[in-house]
């Protein structure tokens, strides 16, 4: 790709293509392929092979598409690990009073892990599980309603809701990928646990604004460390959460830290959460970056396929979250605006928005719609309009 992408355009795997969409970008150079660089339309299933000889993802426009979308293939990845067909059992304004309960507890466990390791003491491992306990109960019955909350209402304290932030998504994941309660549970109480290493760096670096230093940035990665030493001295930690702890700055090129791992000397956990904590870190204000939306840290992610990250997981990743991640502010092709609140694990191009903004802008009273090829969205958008609530999901689902 030679310059950069337009907002409202959405990534697709080739595989996923049908006839009438609109190609507007490709993953790599147009003088590399035979197609034109101004963008084309899908014409059959043998145009689309060819397209996939050159291509894994492109990038489709939604106000060009003519075709109606149909469902693509499910995508696929080869797991060492048990799964099983998810089966999400609530709907999203149902689950809402139960996911409340949830974050609060899992929020405390959180500040509690916290407060514990800066006080010298190592993390409770039986209460963080009993706090987690009721999110991943919420996260097998709607994925959607913690996700929502998380960037909706999330959690007070940076370091506080990093972690909360972290094990809800990676949890979700989990859950979205068929893995079994023991391995969601894993999942979310590693996301806890990849940052308490961090307490031992000087406030000074971790609140600085301005680049780091080589020096400062060395003391920076020690944090992993820090995190490894205090879980090694926990008692009955699960092995995938040690992984998980030690190695989610490592990356797949081998350009991560701090062992150099490469490829799948990087254990599944620490993989998944290499992209769940770089997802959720970028929709966060730092003190050196501002956040970006959910949908443009997706498309950042999916620019580092088979560099940083593991293609068949990140794959994965982005059809769990969907290309418009729930709680992601986003504009529809009649102008009105709205936050997505719940995806079609089905068809990632089809999530239920909960309108917020008419055509001209104007706040009206929230109403779901699902977006499809007669009313797509076209692009993201950082917020709504200032001073706008997010909408009661108990209300209006």
């Amino acid at each position: 790709m030679s310059k950069a992408l337009a907002d409202h355009l959405i990534a697709v795997k080739t595989s996923g293509l049908r006839p009438g969409m609109f190609v507007a970008a490709l993953d790599r150079l147009w003088l590399h392929t035979p197609f034109p660089p101004d963008g084309f339309y899908t014409r059959d299933h043998k145009h689309i092979g060819e397209l996939c000889r050159y291509c894994t993802f492109v990038y489709i426009d939604p106000r060009k598409t003519r075709a109606t979308p149909m469902r693509p293939s499910a995508l696929t990845v080869h797991l060492p690990i048990e799964t099983l067909a998810p089966q999400a059992s609530q709907s999203i304004g149902d689950e809402m009073p139960w996911a409340r309960h949830a974050l609060e507890a899992l929020a405390n466990g959180a500040r509690r892990m916290i407060r514990d390791v800066r006080s010298g003491r190592l993390p409770d491992l039986h209460a963080l599980n009993t706090s987690l306990s009721a999110a991943v109960e919420s996260i097998q019955r709607c994925p959607d309603a913690l996700l929502w909350l998380i960037r909706i209402e999330p959690p007070t304290g940076y370091l506080c809701r990093r972690a909360c932030g972290t094990a809800v998504t990676a949890a979700a994941y989990g859950y979205r990928l068929g893995f079994d309660q023991t391995a969601i549970s894993e999942l979310m109480l590693g996301g806890l646990l990849l940052d308490i290493g961090k307490s031992e760096i000087p406030i000074t670096i971790m609140a600085k604004s301005q680049a780091l230093s080589e020096v400062e940035f060395g003391m920076l990665r020690k944090h992993v460390d820090h995190a490894q030493g205090m879980v090694r001295l926990m008692t009955d930690v699960p092995e995938r959460v040690m992984e998980m702890v030690s190695s989610h700055h490592e990356r797949f090129d081998g350009s991560g830290y701090p062992q150099q791992q490469r490829g799948a000397e990087i254990p599944l956990f620490a993989r998944i959460a290499g992209i769940v904590d770089t997802f959720d870190a970028m929709t966060q204000e730092r003190h050196y970056a501002p956040a970006v939306s959910a949908h443009t840290a997706l498309r950042y992610l999916n620019g580092q396929r088979h560099a940083k990250f593991d293609d068949a997981l990140l794959q994965e990743f982005i059809h769990a979250m969907g290309i418009y991640p729930t709680g992601t502010w986003v504009e529809l092709l009649d102008g009105s605006v709205g936050i997505v609140y719940a995806q079609d694990t089905g068809w990632p191009l089809t999530p239920s928005v909960a309108v917020m903004l008419d055509r001209d802008g104007l706040p009206r009273k929230p109403h779901s719609v699902v977006a499809n090829h007669t009313n797509p969205i076209v692009r993201a958008r950082h917020f709504g309009q200032p001073g706008l609530d997010a909408p009661d999901l108990e209300t209006i689902t």
